[in-house]
């Protein structure tokens, strides 16, 4: 059986689970690699998204067999919320929910993106503040490990499908059209990022390679370019405080 097949299958599973254990509207969204058709077996989780109108422990123990089948067949559990509280998280989430507004496939239940709108000054914020702590977090890794090939790649590897997230917001910040690859999204900002768009290509293309070592100048490029990419969304107007 193919690694398709397989999800699909494991999909079709889950949902039919769901749906008959859910005496409540529930609604399952997939999203991330698998919805944007960059789903490897071997490095990517299955993200999912479980809406359900009444999230009370006494209905939530009810999807218990379903979601535990799914997991014991090597997919992470999905995530669940409330359907009152996933309309009102707009501005807790604007990055995730953003994320998935570009790539989604509805697999049970109403569209629950259908209608949410994120505010800009939310994602602009939230990307920021991601975007900043992640550079501190990879030059800490830039002093601690110079020179040391190997650990820099594990550092840029672990560190770039999280960074292609936030290269895809910001690129809807700017009001531009991402695409689905990691080529589209590089491009869409290439000319803000510069050169360093070179080593954010180079690392994502070894994004499922454990054991890719990384110079230590490609490194020190690929830390510049999320600094510029930083200082373009300090900077970006959103129309709102």
């Amino acid at each position: 059986m193919s690694q398709d097949s397989r999800l699909e299958n494991a999909l079709t599973n889950l949902v039919d689970g769901l749906s008959s254990a859910a005496d409540t509207g529930c609604s399952v969204v997939l999203y991330g690699s698998a919805a944007r058709g960059d789903w490897d077996n071997a490095r990517s989780d299955v993200n999912l998204l479980v809406v359900i109108d009444d999230p009370s422990p006494e209905h939530l123990a009810k999807l218990t067999p379903a979601v535990t089948a799914w997991h014991d067949s090597g997919f992470t559990p999905p995530l669940l919320i409330g359907r009152h509280e996933w309309r009102h998280a707009t501005d807790v989430f604007p990055i995730e929910l953003t994320d998935m507004q570009l790539a989604h496939r509805v697999l049970l239940g109403s569209d629950p993106l259908s209608g949410l709108v994120v505010s800009m000054a939310d994602l602009r914020r939230a990307l920021e503040s991601e975007l900043r702590g992640k550079l501190m977090r990879l030059r800490q890794a830039y002093v601690r490990f110079h020179g040391q090939r190997p650990t820099l790649g594990g550092f840029a590897v672990a560190s770039v499908s999280e960074l292609l997230v936030l290269l895809r917001c910001s690129a809807v910040l700017l009001g531009r059209n991402p695409g689905l690859t990691a080529d589209s999204v590089i491009d869409s900002l290439a000319t803000e990022i510069g050169t360093g768009a070179d080593s954010i290509r180079e690392v994502a293309r070894h994004r499922r390679d454990n054991e890719w070592s990384c110079s230590t100048e490609m490194f020190a490029d690929y830390i510049e370019a999320i600094r510029r990419i930083s200082d373009l969304v300090d900077i970006t107007p959103t129309g709102a405080s």
